[in-house]
């Protein structure tokens, strides 16, 4: 007995010593926000202070210190961040993580994301005689000071990643990962592709290939300016897109309002960009000060300058413009010579590189790209089609022309006109982006920016195109000033919501762009006739309403009435008094959602298989084509292609569709409709990417919050159709800003979670509930208001 109460006891002094030395540990993770650090490359001594929230402000005394102190702390908080994105978009997941994320590498590898920072990173950053070269590059050495000296993230420990130093060539991974999101094209042309192929164009006419007509269109004006395989290539692609550990960009919503129409007198902006829920949150905060430059901006990791901000003049936020900037082109093999394709009359060699992705604890694999005029040819990405097939190539815009967005995040930085942002936006080329724009002079604009093709009249880009006749070829690139573009119009705003734009020389510019459900709401609430204020426009931004999807819910109900069963009738009426509202507390919008998945399930996936489903739920075709979908009684997608003795009809799969929704209610949420509410079913958790590892799940996620909002409603906290009677939130809000140019230092915004990705630090998570609830904190630009709050002052000195 007594031996057994040695061991005991010894066991339980363990336990407790290593519990001292992992808290021990854990505490020396917290990144530095005091003190004094010696830096290499300084030329004076920088300050930086933290305010109430971990936001850096730095004061320097030259531009270059000012981005060199900016790449160190950034990398204080969101290493591991950097290390992610540099890894997915070059293909070097599995290097770390191991064999489930070859498909990701292979794909990375073939859309040449590589080549592409290879290629613009020397055109652009091989020398520093201009400014902003020079602020890149000291950017960059900021990072790999703190990479050299500073503490090594937990992740990487647990994970065993080494630390290397960053390059010029790793800030054009970050944008081209960036593209790679907007891209919308991969997920939904070999969808369509598929469905014309295998069924024919009277499936596609119930979706909204084309602009529905009933758009909510961004009318473009020029007013003065004021003085002061498809089944194979889509499981391919669907498959690593869902394993990716680093979020994607997927909507936004930005709009100004003109001085005209303020209590203020002068614009207000607002912004909030959409992008995949993760931890830790996709923007970094900072405020830089320098002679001559106050900035306030949220910066993308790896990317120096800021993406949406705010100088002492002017400001910007940005949406997704989502025009069509990919193309799938059919390849004609030579029967003779696999190694060439037809163009024309002729044959041409198709060009190779080898990729070789290294994954851990496994060998090497060895890919060969091949590509041909219009871009590498996809079905590499598969390994058991025969390249004696004949190969598709995809044709993207990133990788068509020499990338300026370095040089238009910079210049945007430092306009101080709208004559000078103007210039910036038209450097964009790719990414498609919508720039909303405001300054103290009282002007407003909006430029939807990237360099347009000019396809053939009669090419339906969403379609797979022929390679080999040379008919559908790019006939050349619309100049910038034919862009949709508007500068204060007479109704006193701009706005987007990632909808389609005005006409380009009388053509509607074709692309994914979303339904009119937040852009119609938009619409409707800055229309009316009153004087706005910060707060109204906060307002706006957190609005729960969508009248589409109020819409479809009546025409479900309306075929539901028809079946004349009793116990569909809390469903029916739940339906047809739904005003489109999604507050937590509501019972419709979980009726609604459960039932418009179980009608799409049943009506789509036996055409389609599950990949091609799902690819194709998780874009703006079917948001676009739910009411015609619903409404369309003859539509053949009703008919159960598995089902050869048995005609479906709408009917029956709304039978179907009802009480499988009533046993999922039951269970989700019990048997009384009044406890059927939307914030059972519908919540947020910010995932880590460590989450799939059982249990640090419970250490690095961040929730779960039970929320409102919904699919495409402004305050877009949205997520993918499901049958399990569950809707946990997937993409919504990066951030949220508003700033009145009357009051320019005190514009506010919030986080999804923190400012910092050390899961030590006490930034990690301090805003997420705060953002769950609406709440906002200033963005502070004023040095005394931030010396009064703050409690960390970290000096950066020259290490002579």
């Amino acid at each position: 007995m007594k031996t057994l109460k040695r061991i005991l006891l010894g066991v339980t002094a363990l336990l407790i010593l290593l519990s001292i030395v992992l808290a021990v540990y854990l505490q020396g993770q917290k990144p530095m926000y005091s003190g004094t650090l010696k830096i290499d490359g300084l030329k004076e001594e920088v300050e930086v202070l933290y305010d109430d929230y971990g936001i850096p402000h730095i004061y320097a005394q030259h531009e270059e210190d000012a981005y060199l102190a900016l790449g160190y702390v950034h990398a204080q908080d969101r290493l591991f961040q950097m290390e992610m994105i540099r890894r997915a978009a070059g293909g070097r997941l599995s290097e770390v993580l191991g064999t489930d994320l070859i498909k990701v590498d292979k794909l990375f590898r073939i859309l040449g994301i590589n080549t592409f920072a290879e290629e613009n990173a020397k055109q652009f950053l091989s020398s520093d005689t201009a400014s902003f070269q020079r602020a890149a590059h000291a950017y960059l050495k900021g990072i790999n000071e703190y990479v050299r000296s500073g503490k090594t993230p937990i992740e990487f420990t647990i994970i065993g990643i080494p630390k290397s130093e960053f390059t010029a060539e790793d800030i054009y991974r970050a944008i081209g990962f960036m593209s790679f999101g907007f891209a919308e094209g991969l997920q939904v042309d070999p969808v369509l592709q598929k469905i014309q192929t295998e069924w024919g164009d009277g499936y596609l006419q119930d979706l909204a290939v084309t602009t529905p007509i009933d758009a909510e269109r961004i009318k473009s004006f020029r007013g003065p300016i004021k003085m002061a395989d498809t089944d194979s290539l889509i499981a391919t692609i669907h498959a690593a897109l869902k394993q990716l550990p680093v979020p994607l960009f997927q909507g936004s919503n930005g709009w100004a309002i003109s001085g005209d129409r303020t209590v203020s007198g002068l614009p207000i902006l607002a912004n909030d960009t959409h992008i995949g829920f993760g931890q830790p949150a996709v923007w970094f905060e900072a405020y830089l000060e320098f002679p001559g430059f106050r900035f306030y901006g949220h910066h993308l990791a790896l990317v120096p300058f800021g993406l949406l901000g705010n100088n002492h003049k002017t400001g910007w936020g940005l949406t997704m413009f989502e025009n069509d900037d990919t193309d799938f082109f059919v390849e004609s093999l030579n029967p003779e010579n696999p190694a060439q394709v037809k163009f024309r009359d002729s044959w041409e060699m198709l060009t190779t590189r080898t990729e070789v992705i290294r994954v851990k604890g496994e060998e090497d694999v060895v890919l060969e790209v091949r590509s041909s005029r219009h871009g590498p040819i996809v079905n590499d990405i598969l390994e058991h089609i025969s390249k004696t097939n004949n190969p598709v190539s995809l044709s993207w815009q990133l990788n068509q022309h020499p990338n300026k967005a370095l040089q238009a995040a910079y210049q945007l930085n430092h306009a101080v006109s709208l004559a000078d942002a103007a210039q910036a936006a038209s450097l964009f080329s790719a990414p498609g982006l919508n720039v909303m724009y405001a300054d103290a002079d009282g002007n407003i604009a909006w430029w939807a920016v990237a360099k347009l093709p000019i396809r053939p009249k009669h090419v339906q880009s969403k379609l797979f195109l022929n390679g080999s006749s040379g008919n559908d070829e790019c006939q050349g690139y619309y100049d910038f000033s034919k862009n949709p573009q508007s500068i204060n119009p007479p109704e006193g705003f701009v706005y987007s919501a990632n909808n389609q734009p005005d006409s380009v020389e009388g053509i509607l510019y074709p692309g994914y762009y979303y339904p009119k459900s937040r852009a119609g709401r938009i619409v409707e609430l800055l229309k009316k006739d009153k004087k706005w204020t910060v707060e109204d426009a906060q307002t706006v931004g957190q609005d729960f309403v969508s009248k589409t999807h109020r819409d479809v819910a009546r025409e479900i109900a309306k075929v539901l009435v028809t079946l004349n069963k009793s116990e569909y009738q809390a469903l029916t009426d739940l339906l047809m008094e739904w005003n489109g509202d999604h507050q937590k507390n509501d019972v419709a919008p979980s009726v609604y959602y459960n039932l418009l998945s179980q009608i799409m399930f049943k009506a789509m996936l036996d055409e389609l298989g599950a990949e091609a489903f799902h690819s194709l739920m998780e874009t703006s075709v079917p948001k676009n084509s739910y009411l015609k979908f619903i409404q369309h009684d003859a539509s053949p997608w009703w008919d159960n292609v598995h089902t050869k003795d048995v005609h479906e009809t709408r009917s029956v799969i709304f039978d179907q569709a009802a009480a499988k929704v009533l046993a999922l209610l039951h269970s989700t949420s019990g048997k009384n409709p009044a406890d059927w509410t939307w914030g059972k079913i519908h919540t947020l958790t910010h995932g880590h990417a460590l989450a799939a590892v059982k249990p640090l799940d419970k250490i690095f996620n961040v929730g779960p919050f039970s929320v409102g909002g919904g699919s495409e409603v402004i305050n877009n906290l949205t997520f993918s159709l499901d049958t399990t009677g569950y809707f946990p939130v997937t993409v919504g809000p990066a951030l949220r800003k508003f700033t009145d140019f009357a009051a320019i230092e005190q514009g506010v915004t919030i986080s999804p979670t923190g400012q910092s990705g050390n899961v030590m630090s006490s930034y990690y998570s301090d805003q997420a509930e705060m953002f769950a609830t609406g709440k906002f904190r200033k963005m502070l630009m004023n040095r005394s208001e931030i010396e009064n709050q703050g409690k960390h002052r970290l000096v950066l000195k020259p290490h002579l």
